[in-house]
């Protein structure tokens, strides 16, 4: 039987043509890469992993995200060595229909391009939390317009993708993707992975936002794993905004150099 969506309550029902405007608007947001004119655009977020198993001691982890402009396709993700690390794990993501990601070499200058399957493990051993979920590449594949409801009590437009060959020979069961974008900040709400059998396998849930200055910014998402029963709870602690970066820190063989950003300009979310 198919599992339906969480969508409650009434939302503006959007016309088939209206949908995907309304996605194609969310893919721009996501496509643009760094240049000259966003500039003072830069940013940097200080984030917590916190997992949560079903049984079993909670585990913690810091790093952060930094990208060129908010809601850019292309950002580098820093995770701060936890036990059984030996040094800080560097990943540039780059979005779009096959993601590309590049993972820093230990101790070497030099950095090392990895497959997109590679996004679909965790970036923390033993946590829920991947490169997929950040990049959310999915949004550039096929998609169709489901139906429009309140997604934790914020009106909300549910798109569905099938997954790619790409993915399900790495992860045969699952099936497709579905996307609850909400109707006014044009943020994801809650993502599915949705099984052969249509139950959801893994899923997202934007928990809250927090304005910084005059934007806001996701504060903390969920994300579930059905088979496990686990929660990773990834927290924007605090954020550095209208920053200057060079591009270079956005490419292959400058992402795993050391940005130095005053801690200053950081404000916590809290």
């Amino acid at each position: 039987a198919t599992v339906r969506f969480p969508a409650r309550g009434f939302a503006k029902i959007l016309s088939d043509e209206a949908a995907q405007v309304r996605l194609s608007v969310y893919r721009s947001m996501l496509g643009k890469e760094s240049n000259q004119s966003l500039f003072h655009n830069g940013f940097s977020m200080e984030i917590s992993l916190r997992h949560m198993p079903r049984r079993g001691d909670e585990s913690f982890c810091l790093g952060t995200i930094t990208g060129p402009y908010l809601g850019s396709g292309l950002s580098r993700v820093t995770i701060d060595p936890m036990p059984g690390m030996k040094s800080k794990e560097i990943y540039l993501l780059k979005n779009g229909k096959t993601p590309k990601l590049w993972r820093s070499i230990p101790r070497s200058s030099e950095s090392l391009q990895i497959s997109p399957t590679e996004s679909l493990k965790p970036l923390v051993p033993g946590m829920n939390q991947t490169a997929f979920d950040l990049l959310m590449p999915f949004v550039f594949w096929e998609g169709t317009y489901q139906a429009s409801g309140k997604v934790a009590g914020r009106p909300a437009h549910l798109f569905s993708f099938s997954c790619p060959a790409w993915m399900t020979r790495e992860k045969p069961n699952w099936s497709r993707i579905t996307l609850a974008l909400d109707d006014t900040y044009e943020a994801p709400l809650r993502v599915e992975i949705l099984g052969v059998d249509s139950v959801p396998i893994r899923t997202l849930i934007l928990r809250s936002f927090k304005k910084i200055k005059d934007r806001w910014i996701v504060k903390e998402i969920d994300c579930r794993d059905r088979e496990t029963r686990s929660v990773t709870r990834m927290k924007i602690t605090s954020a550095a905004l209208n920053l200057d970066f060079a591009p270079s820190i956005f490419s292959p063989s400058g992402f795993t150099k050391r940005i130095q950003i005053d801690p200053k300009l950081y404000t916590s979310t809290d």
